[in-house]
């Protein structure tokens, strides 16, 4: 009967792993289902592309500064006229009259140099922005996947505890029998009681972290998703390619989205310099007018009048900068420029750090995995052997716990390894820019129903 017990409690532990995998269950939302879900609603995102939106009019306004601007002009008013001449009543004037004009004009500039640069600024404004939404749907990605995995470890750690639980139920149980037929002191009740007690605690909180996990989780998408499909529990997280970290580095330093960024940057700073250059170019400008003017009297004499007119011409204009407020601010734009292209070679180096860390967390990982793996077969080695010395006398109940304890340890430990892992690879992609779609299709391909 005791080594019936004693079998049953090491075929309960090892069926933890198989627990672990949810097979059998019915999981639906992946990372790909929910990351498309997230980025119609994160505010990041949401922001990133308002602002794309207002970066694109402000193109189409500089171009609209090199168009037609035409327009019309009218007036009307009452006039009042008295005039007297001394010693000459004869001369003397009073009346009043009414005058209305109206005029059309057309203007359309010809050589305009700062609106040129303008357009050319605005576009480069605009490819920051486009960045940004980028670099948004991405940060959404990473955040998701820490967010997905969180919960699916902290529901692993549920399983693991209540399988615990349910073996030291077991062993508690065992102690109890035995002690009641004298085969055992009370000290080994105690001892299992004292681990049972720990384990309802675990579980307490284990509880509440799966509660933490799922509310950080719809923090991102936006709702609560009950149902996710879990790792499979033989994913093997394949190593970084291409293999060289510089490789890594090289590609991060020149396509990571803050090193892209801070370089439009640079160059919208560098139009910066080049308008206020233009504060000292001539400019040219076209235009036309044509106007009406009519008056039901004029001042001298008690008769109405009309008029018609009309121009076309060009008009120039070449600035002088006696203030010396253009060379000043030509000036400021120059140090601004050295500003922003430290600030590029900061991003570069960070993203080369970042890259850096991110891969040598996905070798580490991987090879994690496959020492986690080695230790559970020696841990679930030592369990059962531990079990078989409890019978025969030369081992303790508390060696049986104590065994039991580290298989458990030992299980979170390979659930937490393979999930570090895959999110060191994606945290890889992430740091180097090139994070999409198909890199979370593929992690889906580590998930299971």
């Amino acid at each position: 009967m005791r080594l019936t017990r004693i079998l049953s409690l090491s075929a309960l532990s090892l069926a933890i792993a198989g627990a672990i995998s949810g097979a059998g269950a019915a999981y639906g939302a992946d990372i790909l289902s929910l990351y498309r879900e997230a980025t119609t609603q994160d505010p990041a995102v949401a922001s990133a592309r308002a602002s794309l939106i207002a970066a694109r009019e402000r193109v189409s306004q500089a171009e609209a500064a090199n168009g037609f601007a035409a327009g019309v002009n009218a007036s009307a008013n009452a006039n009042y006229f008295d005039s007297h001449v001394r010693g000459l009543s004869s001369a003397q004037t009073d009346r009043g009259y009414l005058a209305a004009s109206v005029s059309a004009y057309v203007n359309k500039p010809l050589i305009r140099p700062a609106n040129n640069v303008a357009i050319e600024q605005a576009n480069a404004a605009a490819k920051i922005s486009e960045l940004s939404v980028k670099a948004a749907e991405m940060d959404v990605a990473s955040r998701l996947s820490q967010a997905y995995f969180d919960v699916l470890l902290a529901q692993d750690n549920v399983v693991l505890v209540q399988s615990q639980k349910a073996a030291l139920t077991e062993q508690l149980a065992q102690a109890k029998r035995n002690f009641e037929v004298g085969t055992a002191t009370i000290v080994d009740t105690n001892e299992a009681q004292s681990r049972y007690d720990q384990v309802l605690a675990q579980e307490i909180s284990a509880k509440n972290e799966v509660d933490r996990t799922r509310w950080a989780l719809r923090n991102v998408v936006g709702r609560f998703e009950a149902n996710l499909k879990k790792l499979r529990n033989n994913a093997q997280v394949p190593a970084p390619n291409p293999e060289s970290m510089e490789a890594w580095v090289t590609r991060a330093e020149r396509e990571a989205f803050a090193v892209q960024i801070s370089q439009q940057t640079l160059a919208v700073s560098e139009y910066d310099v080049r308008r206020a250059e233009t504060g000292k170019d001539w400019t040219l400008d076209a235009t036309a007018n044509v106007a009406h003017a009519q008056n039901t009297a004029s001042a001298a004499l008690n008769r109405g009048s009309w008029s018609n007119s009309g121009l076309i011409g060009v008009t120039f204009n070449w600035p002088f900068d006696i203030s010396g407020g253009v060379n000043a601010r030509i000036r400021e734009t120059l140090a601004l420029v050295d500003k922003n292209r430290n600030d590029v070679e900061a991003a570069r180096r960070t993203a080369g750090l970042n890259v850096r860390q991110a891969y040598l967390g996905v070798t580490s990982g991987v090879a994690g995995v496959a020492a986690q793996q080695q230790a559970l077969k020696s841990a679930e080695t030592q369990l059962a052997s531990t079990k078989l010395g409890l019978e025969v006398g030369v081992r303790t109940n508390l060696d049986v716990l104590n065994a039991q304890q580290q298989v458990t340890q030992v299980q979170r430990d390979l659930a937490q390894a393979r999930y570090n892992a895959l999110l060191n690879n994606i945290r890889l992609k992430a740091a180097t820019g090139v994070l999409n779609e198909d890199d979370l299709r593929a992690v889906n391909g580590f998930l299971v129903d």
